[in-house]
């Protein structure tokens, strides 16, 4: 065989361009672009709970404890759906090496959980207590948007593992030459 020849064999897919590097890249840019969606989509569907102010300070009645609630329930519903598609969509996409990918989705979705509760926090109401001492009583005031169960957090790094299961379960991996 002359240098001229090409060599037979798989050709590159678009998944395999680039190395490593890329891989990291790619992987925690999307998870980043993710946590920042996530965050605005939370902001926008959860209704915050509110406090009545009361003489000794607020009080919040069910149905706004079941608010509360909400928005934990909302945060769960994100991470869980974005980290399935970005674990599904990620690891499909670089192949190149799964078990580096595998792990940038851990560590990506970890990013896309602190990003989408800090975007959250920074889009929703502030800190009640302040605005609670200068309301008057019967007024309402609403609570900062955040995550009131650590457990919530765990739904991205679940959603993205449930992903990355479904593609290396469902295709064969083809062996590097």
């Amino acid at each position: 065989m002359t240098e001229s020849e090409p060599v037979l064999g798989p050709r590159p897919r678009a998944g395999r361009r680039g190395g490593a590097l890329s891989d990291v890249l790619v992987v925690l840019g999307s998870m980043l672009v993710l946590g920042l969606v996530c965050g605005l989509l939370w902001w926008l569907l959860v209704n915050p709970a509110e406090f009545t102010k009361m003489r000794a300070g607020g009080a919040m009645g069910e149905v706004q404890l079941g608010r509360r609630f909400d928005a934990d329930g909302w945060y769960v519903v994100l991470g869980l759906v974005a980290g399935l598609g970005a674990g599904v969509a990620l690891l499909w996409w670089r192949s190149r090496d799964a078990l580096l990918t595998s792990g940038l989705l851990v560590a990506g979705s970890v990013l896309a959980a602190a990003v989408t509760a800090v975007v959250g926090r920074l889009l929703g109401p502030g800190d009640p207590q302040a605005r609670l001492e200068a309301a008057r009583i019967g007024a309402h005031v609403p609570v900062q948007l955040a995550v009131d169960a650590w457990t919530a957090y765990l739904a991205w790094p679940i959603g993205v593992l449930a992903g990355a299961l479904l593609v290396l379960w469902s295709k064969p991996l083809e062996p590097e030459l």
